[in-house]
């Protein structure tokens, strides 16, 4: 398989686009913030996010019905966003 193509292939796969949209949505909320805040804001998403994924998904998203893979590679996803935001923060771009 070439470079291209898998990158095609990776690019249309919904599970590898739905990590990149909870990823990149909780490092964009908690870059929002700076100092002590930010550190409260990364608790707070991922707080949010585990009661998102582990309780509210499971009990009113039914279609497709979610799996605990799902919702753990969901919250994994939100937790790299808040980590990504994190390690920005400190590095300082």
């Amino acid at each position: 398989m070439s470079l291209s193509s898998f990158i095609a292939k990776t690019g249309e796969n919904p599970k590898f686009i739905a990590f990149m949209a909870h990823c990149f949505f909780a490092a964009f909320i908690v870059s929002q913030f700076s100092g002590k805040r930010q550190y409260l804001a990364a608790a707070l998403m991922l707080g949010a996010a585990g009661v998102k994924e582990f309780i509210f998904d499971r009990l009113y998203e039914k279609t497709p019905p979610q799996t605990f893979y799902d919702d753990l590679t969901d919250f994994i996803g939100y937790a790299a966003g808040v980590g990504l935001a994190l390690v920005v923060s400190v590095i300082g771009w």
